[in-house]
């Protein structure tokens, strides 16, 4: 079956040939756009399956631009239509995560593949991340049948803190060496670095954890605090009924935290358990 494209081309003779190619494959075109906030704008009103995305584009924002503001929100695979190639554009492409890089002029075959295969890894993606979520999801009440304390616990604060301290004990070993490798990937010394390249990082890294969990993160800076929204907890069911669930992800934001050696702390704002529509955490720096 054909999938439904979003198409991105600010030059029309070529847009019209794109769509033209896509209906003799089989695919529907649901909209086609001249710049990056039409873009922004069709994806939210069309939610197409895919989207043909040039690079550079007429307007405020490129192409690559517009597609970091789309996957802020959806979870849309993104192909990339080019006639440039230079590494600075390559470099900037890969941070969006696209499935397909395309340079110009193409055939239908490139095409048909490139959309084929990206709706494949697509699809392949979202199955892994629902298998993670279940696997956290079992982990969550494994971690409440060892670790629920006994009649000597004093009261409720102390039993969050230790809950707390086993989560953040049990995720570590799955979180650290993916932290590690972010920083090592980078050149980044949380002892030895500016303390501005220890945090960028860290931001990076702690939003690709969550992304990858199916959760939109929103990002806020202030003065000497910067906030992390989630507004979409996959775990909003469990979370509501059992309060004690917002430990995990707090658990992880916290420990994860004290491995960049940096002076701060992290507040929580509000949960989803509380009867906020959000989760946000506040980093004090």
């Amino acid at each position: 079956m054909g999938a439904r494209v979003l198409v991105v081309e600010d030059e029309s003779i070529v847009a019209m040939g794109i769509k033209h190619k896509l209906q003799n494959l089989g695919h529907t075109v649901v909209d086609m756009v001249a710049t990056g906030e039409d873009a922004v704008k069709s994806a939210r009103k069309n939610d197409p399956e895919i989207i043909l995305m040039d690079i550079v584009l007429k307007g405020d924002i490129d192409g690559i631009e517009a597609t970091h503001i789309i996957r802020e929100k959806q979870d849309i695979p993104v192909i990339y239509l080019t006639a440039y190639a230079d590494e600075e554009m390559l470099s900037r492409a890969k941070v969006t995560e696209p499935y397909g890089y395309i340079i110009k002029p193409f055939k239908s075959s490139e095409i048909n593949a490139n959309i084929e295969m990206a709706i494949y890894k697509h699809a392949s993606s979202k199955k892994q991340n629902e298998i993670l979520k279940k696997r956290i999801l079992a982990d969550f009440y494994d971690f409440i049948l060892r670790a629920m304390p006994g009649s000597s616990t004093p009261n409720e604060t102390e039993m969050r803190k230790l809950l707390a301290n086993i989560f953040a004990d049990r995720m570590e070993l799955d979180m650290k060496p993916g932290f590690d490798k972010a920083f090592s990937d980078k050149n980044i010394d949380s002892d030895s670095s500016e303390a501005e390249e220890i945090f960028e990082t860290y931001v990076e890294w702690i939003t690709t954890i969550f992304s990858d969990l199916g959760i939109r993160i929103g990002l806020k800076s202030e003065t000497t605090s910067f906030f992390i929204e989630f507004d979409n907890c996959p775990w909003i069911e469990e979370s509501r009924k059992n309060p004690i669930f917002c430990l995990n992800c707090q658990s992880m934001i916290n420990r994860s935290f004290s491995w960049t050696n940096l002076e701060g702390e992290i507040n929580r704002r509000s949960t989803i358990a509380s009867g906020s529509s959000s989760c946000i955490f506040a980093l004090n720096l």
